[in-house]
Formats: structure tokens, C-alpha cells, sequence
């Protein structure tokens, strides 16, 4: 007897998937690289981005070459990207609080090999002020968070590119943002770090409840996508398998 699929039926598939696939790439990194804090930095870009994203196309009933052709592009842009925006955002923190940038480096030099150097300095902000640009990033990211948990919410973008663009782009992407910044911050490396310049400006009690909070926000929406998201189309198919029809 065949068994009917079910909206609910293969969640803790989803999680065994991403849990052996994110612990295999973790032993293999530890083998592999290292440098520890590139090491780490590879195991949260597997965990935090490209496993979820995975998942979320296996969850999906859309063409595998096109899912495999969407995770590679997706992936690429999201990595090339993500120091522009995250730097721009610091930059339009700075005129905010009335102060400006006087150098910068918002995007890496990807013509020399770099892939991930950019920066903002600015004159010393004394006052509550100062951390507000550091973590303009972060505002910036549970604002796309939650605008794409309203879009995917819907269950409304049928589109296996533009589904993967707002779940990895608004939701996967700012987690990666949020909690690499804040994981480095309590492991120690602190240089440049913006949830340091809390700590340095608002205490160390401040800076670990914003992170914390932004990092559980982000968690929960991406979980909650993962797990509830299911596109138009496979919706479709499963009612047509519980009404006892087939196509």
C-alpha cells in the first residue's frame, strides 16, 4: 500500500539531514584547515547558510538540476555580496548619529584574491551614540528577517529561485551575520568586532543580550521557514494525493 504524503510528513528527515551533513563537513574541516578562526568561520557558513539552504530545496518538490543550479548561484552572490551590505550599513550608521566615515574599504578586493577584507573608520564617538553604528548591520539584518518571514509566510513565491533568494538573502544571511559577529565576540577575537564596541560602550551585560536576542530572533525564524515552508505547487500535489487523486 503506497503510503500519502503529508504536509507534516518528513520533518525529522529535514533535521537528520542537516544534522549529519553539517557534522560531517565540521570533521572534515577540522582535518582539513587549521587555522581555527577560518575553520570556524567555514563550519558556520555550512551550518548557518548552505545546509539549511539545501534542506530547504530537498523540502520542496522542484526539478533537481535547477534546485543544484539555484543552491550554486544563490551561494556565490550571497558570499560576494554580504561585506558590501554589511559595511554600507555601518556607513549609514555613522550619518545617522550625525557623524561620517573618514576611510573605507566596503568592498573586498576580489580582483587580488581577497574575499572577505572591508572596513569602516570613523572618529571616536564618546557618548551612548558611539555603538549605534556597529550594529547598524544587525538592525539591518532583523529587519530582513523579518521581511522575508512575511513573504515566505504566505506560502504565495512559487518560484524555486525566488523562494531560495528571500530564504537565503533576508533570512539565512542575516542569521550568518548576527551570530558570526556575536560568536566571535564571546570566543574572544574581539579586534574589529561590533559587539566588542557594545560591550565597550554600553557594558558587556548589554552586549550579550542583543546578541542573544538577535541571534535567538534569527534562529527561530529561520527554523520556522525551514520547517512550515512548502511551495504552492507541492501543496497542490499533496491535496490531490489526500483527495485520493493522482496526475
Amino acid at each position: 500500500m503506497e503510503q500519502k504524503p503529508t504536509l507534516r510528513h518528513g520533518r525529522l528527515g529535514i533535521l537528520g539531514i542537516f544534522i549529519f551533513i553539517t557534522v560531517v563537513q565540521a570533521l572534515l574541516l577540522f582535518i582539513i584547515v587549521p587555522d581555527v578562526r577560518t575553520r570556524f568561520a567555514l563550519i558556520e557558513i555550512c551550518a548557518f547558510v548552505i545546509n539549511p539552504l539545501i534542506v530547504f530545496y530537498l523540502h520542496n518538490n522542484w526539478p533537481r538540476k535547477i534546485v543544484i543550479l539555484n543552491i550554486v548561484v544563490l551561494a556565490i552572490v550571497w558570499f560576494i555580496t554580504l561585506p558590501f551590505f554589511h559595511e554600507l550599513s555601518h556607513v549609514i550608521g555613522l550619518y545617522a548619529i550625525g557623524s561620517k566615515p573618514i576611510a573605507y574599504q566596503i568592498i573586498p578586493k576580489y580582483w587580488e584574491g581577497d574575499f572577505s577584507t572591508a572596513w569602516v573608520r570613523s572618529a571616536p564617538v564618546y557618548d551612548w551614540r558611539g555603538p549605534i553604528p556597529g550594529l547598524c548591520p544587525y538592525i539591518k539584518d532583523i529587519i530582513l528577517l523579518i521581511i522575508g518571514f512575511i513573504l515566505l509566510k504566505g506560502k504565495k513565491v512559487s518560484k524555486a529561485f525566488w523562494a531560495g533568494f528571500i530564504y537565503a538573502f533576508f533570512c539565512l544571511g542575516s542569521l550568518f551575520d548576527i551570530a558570526n559577529n556575536y560568536f566571535l565576540k564571546v570566543l574572544g577575537y574581539v579586534t574589529g568586532n561590533d559587539f566588542y564596541g557594545v560591550s565597550l560602550g554600553w557594558g558587556d551585560t548589554w552586549s550579550n543580550i542583543i546578541g542573544i536576542a538577535f541571534t535567538s530572533f534569527a534562529i527561530c525564524i529561520c527554523v520556522w521557514v525551514l520547517m512550515a515552508y512548502k511551495s504552492p505547487n507541492n501543496i497542490r500535489k499533496i491535496e490531490l494525493w489526500e483527495n485520493g487523486e493522482s496526475r
